[in-house]
């Protein structure tokens, strides 16, 4: 029998195998009752026309949906997610293909929507947010091909710092500099200064655009300005004004400015409320990140490298860890990586311990560590423990199973719902590796295992 399933699958070639004349047909009948659909298909049309008549339609459709404050129903949530993505895609897509210089304004003006749409949607996934943010990458692939007039590209990127979404506007500024020029980044800069200066608060969109704009024109002074003196003493702060001065080759300053931002006193003071020593946060490493590459910028290589490895012994950082070895003499390196694993092994702290050696990788290591340590494993940390046990189980069935057991036995304590069905595949998963422990070195077997969780409440 002649097999034609493949014929009915809904695929380019198979659709086009229809005839154009059919299709149009089929489309117009699909898009009755379908405004999105229709849309579309108008917005193609015009495409075909000219880049202006497609302009025009998509500033329409921007306009309609600027002007409504209907509060949209979560049935039509998923909608007009899509609607916008659509226009959004159109902008970046057709129309910066046909002009780029109608693009980028079109891109700004879709950017300009984010702040009233927000207020009529429940965005509780991020999804409306989500187009938003492509749009801002958006504009980095269309502003080197647009030649717009800088004065209204200006006009455009200052309203949408004054009432755009929060964040939004520096964010998009960035990526629209290359479009500006030299001319339209001081013009803009002026602009907005002068803005600032007649306002009684300025707003953080504003001090950002300038930090942007001074960036643009090399102007380190300029960037530092925006920052008050309390924002100064901030480690991430000061990791941004270092790296600026090293970059201009003022390394003395820099190193002035990471002196005066050490993140050393906040962690002590930490350290000190908790009861125990706390490792360094993002932004203390991006401060030292600063710091080292002052150091090195100084020819001070060997205080760079005392650096790396005291950082490395205070929080387990892979990355500075492979930056300490690798600037190593041969064989050093070797005994360097030793001593370091030793010393994450006897970590204070299990679970940075543990996610160290496993992402090294030293998986004969952090079985070991789970051996040692099992009892101070939290449960409730899967996205540590599982990829673990699935590191580990092939040559250390036992360590495991013990990572296995510790989210088992805290979703069973904590009755914790989310988790049953994970917790039931686990067991499983530990079931499968019974057979292959010889020895439990003290542990319950399976069998008493399965029993002790079976006394927790009925999953």
């Amino acid at each position: 029998m002649k097999r034609t399933g493949s014929k009915k699958t809904l695929t380019t070639a198979n659709l086009a195998a229809l005839g154009a004349e059919r299709l149009a047909e089929l489309l117009i009948d699909v898009a009755e009752g379908h405004a999105q659909i229709k849309r579309r298909l108008r917005l193609e049309l015009a495409g075909e026309i000219g880049p202006e008549d497609l302009a025009a339609e998509l500033a329409k459709r921007l306009d309609a949906i600027a002007d409504s404050r209907a509060r949209i129903h979560w049935r039509k949530h998923k909608e007009f997610v899509r609607e916008l993505d659509m226009q959004r895609a159109l902008i970046v897509g057709r129309l910066a293909e046909l002009d780029p210089s109608l693009a980028l304004p079109m891109m700004l003006r879709f950017l300009g929507l984010a702040e009233g749409v927000s207020h009529r949607t429940a965005d509780a996934k991020g999804e409306i947010e989500a187009v938003f943010d492509v749009a801002i990458d958006d504009l980095a692939a269309i502003a080197p091909l647009a030649l717009p007039d800088p004065r209204a590209l200006g006009d455009q990127l200052l309203d949408l710092l004054l009432h755009g979404r929060a964040g939004l506007g520096p964010r998009a500024l960035k990526n629209a500099l290359p479009a500006l020029g030299a001319e339209g980044v001081a013009a803009l800069r002026a602009r907005i200064e002068t803005t600032m200066a007649s306002q009684k608060r300025v707003s953080g969109a504003l001090k950002a655009a300038v930090q942007v704009l001074a960036d643009a024109q090399g102007d380190v002074d300029g960037y530092i300005a925006q920052f008050t003196d309390s924002q100064a003493v901030l480690p991430p702060i000061g990791a941004q004004i270092a790296r600026r001065l090293t970059a201009a080759g003022r390394l003395d300053e820099a190193v002035a400015a990471l002196d005066r931002s050490t993140p050393g006193s906040f962690a002590q003071l930490v350290g000190t409320v908790l009861g125990r020593p706390t490792l360094p946060g993002p932004g203390a490493l991006d401060w030292e990140d600063a710091y080292i590459e002052v150091l090195e910028a100084r020819g001070q290589g060997d205080l760079a490298q005392d650096m790396r490895w005291t950082s490395f012994e205070r929080g387990l950082s892979v990355e500075r860890l492979r930056d300490h070895l690798k600037r190593l003499p041969d064989f050093d390196d070797v005994e360097a990586e030793e001593k370091a694993l030793a010393h994450a092994e006897d970590f204070h702290d299990v679970h940075a311990a543990l996610d160290f050696l496993i992402r090294w990788p030293a998986w004969d290591r952090a079985a070991r560590l789970v051996l040692r340590r099992s009892a101070d494993l939290d449960g409730d940390r899967p996205e540590l423990l599982e990829p673990a046990a699935r590191a580990i189980e092939g040559r250390h069935p036992l360590a495991a199973t013990l990572l296995l057991r510790a989210m088992i036995l805290d979703t069973a304590r904590y009755a914790r719902t989310a988790r049953y069905k994970d917790a039931q595949r686990q067991l499983l998963e530990a079931a499968s590796l019974a057979p292959a422990i010889a020895d439990w070195d003290g542990h319950e077997d399976a069998d008493a295992f399965a029993a002790r969780v079976a006394g927790y409440r009925r999953w």
